[in-house]
């Protein structure tokens, strides 16, 4: 899991979440938090379902998927169950929360990481 997510303000158009934030850095998805608590996700599925031209008029909120349509784990879910989450659910991400606060975020980019270099130091 990692605890550096990229977060987004849910009052933030898509414009400038593409141009400062997709293009700048390369993320393909965000987690949109407010007060604290996980209040959706934005990728850039969302985004590119989005005729351009509205995409000054958007915000985040207006397009993201509200966290009560995300699929979540709790920070001690097994390794093994989460990826069986996402692979049935077809998810390449999975925020990790704990009583609906964010606690990081599970990516399978991450996880295929970390067994790549623990293979490596096997014998």
């Amino acid at each position: 899991m990692t605890h550096d997510c990229p977060v987004v303000d849910g009052h933030e158009n898509i414009q400038n979440l593409v141009e400062e934030k997709i293009l700048r850095t390369g993320d393909r998805c965000f987690l949109v938090v407010d007060g604290g608590a996980l209040a959706g996700l934005v990728t850039t599925h969302e985004v590119k379902n989005l005729d351009r031209a509205r995409w000054p008029y958007t915000t985040v909120f207006d397009i993201m998927r509200p966290a009560e349509e995300i699929r979540t784990v709790r920070p001690d879910t097994p390794l093994k169950s989460a990826l069986e989450i996402m692979s049935r659910e077809n998810l390449n991400q999975l925020p990790v929360t704990t009583n609906g606060h964010l606690a990081g975020m599970l990516t399978r980019a991450r996880v295929l990481s970390y067994l790549h270099g623990r293979m490596e130091f096997q014998t």
